[in-house]
């Protein structure tokens, strides 16, 4: 296969990076292959606990350009968005808390490329609910609606924002309908126009980059889908997991971002239990429909899981990719592996190069009686990762369920 350097790639044995290297602090470095001899390294720039709050903090979606963050919540009753300014990295400071009713929690967030505009994915109902905030105000945010996804089995897992031409449109994932398409250019009336689903598995997640939506498609794999035509989008590529074989297991296609600028993607997996799940590159071509794993791997904490109310310690969750020189970094929230960095400079050789474990204030927000989720005294427990996603100063924003929303800059790299 020829990606865009004109090399032609050949398909390798799947590795899984072992334990290269002790961390032996929350920017310690396991391994600098790759890096030139230098000693990439995970470093603090700012951080905000969000309050010592009743709940859970999920995905925490960023819009530099805006100077806005939205993190979700696990909460019992009337899911909450917790509004974050971030014009100054190094002291983000939650403005607001705002209420979106319907189902029990906000697993994920998205904020539109260029209005200030919050997407939550309402969870803990059977409608396909998700919400519309007004952020245009940081301090004094107004919920513009609630809506449901027809036909739907369960809450929305998954939104994501974005424009095509002159017009706006949202991705709704998680529900039981697969990818289901809303015009949004009324904020108020929002109108669905397109969806796709192969059964019998759902999709759990989508990311759009140009004019193609790369979708998660859980126990199917990667799908990408061309949208130029909305009355008619074409599926131009795959990565089946029922139909492609590997060294390692092919499981919960729990997520995936295409690279900035080559042809490949991040297939991220989030298994609950037992042996955890993988991240895989794979190799895309848009005009033959051909994709090609070239690697697999895990972190060096890839030991059996717990079982019961403690399960998903060591899978991974959100991943992105780093942006300018540090485009082939993959930065990964991994619940109780903190966030990690890995060197994708050559794709079928992932190197492990840092590592942050996100525990400050953990002393100002654990609780001696909490009413709250198991999870959230487990501490670390990061949800995910954004950089690419989030602007182009290369920052990295992560979202830790106990401890707060925190800006994280690689340096050394």
């Amino acid at each position: 296969m020829v990606n865009k350097r004109g090399a032609v790639r050949r398909r390798t044995v799947l590795k899984t990076i072992g334990a290269v290297g002790a961390i032996g602090s929350a920017s310690g470095v396991a391994s600098a292959s790759g890096s030139g001899g230098r000693s990439p390294g995970l470093e603090l720039v700012g951080h905000s606990t969000l309050g010592a709050r009743d709940g859970a903090n999920t995905h925490a979606a960023v819009n530099e350009d805006l100077d806005l963050a939205a993190v979700g919540s696990f909460v019992s009753v009337d899911p909450e968005v917790r509004i974050v300014d971030i014009s100054d990295p190094t002291d983000p400071e939650m403005t607001a808390v705002i209420e979106t009713g319907f189902g029990n929690d906000i697993r994920n967030t998205d904020i539109h490329p260029d209005e200030p505009l919050i997407f939550t994915a309402n969870e803990g109902s059977g409608e396909g609910n998700w919400a519309i905030v007004d952020a245009d105000d940081k301090h004094n945010p107004e919920l513009i609606g609630n809506y449901t996804v027809d036909g739907a089995d369960s809450g929305t897992h998954n939104v994501q924002a974005y424009t095509h031409g002159d017009d706006d449109y949202l991705i709704t994932c998680g529900h039981g309908r697969g990818f289901v398409v809303f015009d949004i250019n009324d904020p108020e009336e929002p109108e669905e126009v397109y969806h796709f689903h192969e059964e019998p598995h759902t999709v759990h997640a989508a990311h759009v980059q140009g004019d193609y939506a790369y979708l998660a498609h859980w126990g199917a794999g990667l799908w990408i889908i061309e949208l130029g035509d909305l009355s008619d989008p074409e599926v131009v590529g795959s990565f089946d997991y029922r139909e492609e074989e590997a060294d390692v297991p092919l499981r919960a296609c729990h997520h995936t971002v295409p690279h900035p600028t080559e042809d490949l993607c991040l297939v991220g997996e989030e298994v609950g239990g037992r042996d955890p799940g993988y991240k895989h590159i794979v190799e895309f071509d848009l005009e033959t429909g051909e994709t090609e794993l070239l690697s697999s791997f895990q972190f060096p904490q890839h030991a059996p899981q717990p079982t019961g109310t403690q399960s998903f310690w060591w899978t991974g969750h959100f991943s992105d990719w780093g942006v300018g020189d540090q485009e082939d970094v993959v930065f990964s929230g991994d619940y109780k592996a903190g966030v990690q960095a890995f060197d994708l400079s050559d794709p079928e050789d992932p190197v492990r190069i840092s590592q942050y474990m996100p525990t400050e204030g953990v002393g100002e927000v654990r609780r001696e009686d909490p009413d709250r989720l198991d999870l959230l005294d487990n501490v670390p427990f990061a949800w995910g990762a954004e950089s690419q996603l989030a602007g182009d100063s290369g920052r990295v924003y992560v979202a830790d369920a106990t401890t707060g929303f925190y800006v994280l800059e690689l340096e050394g790299y």
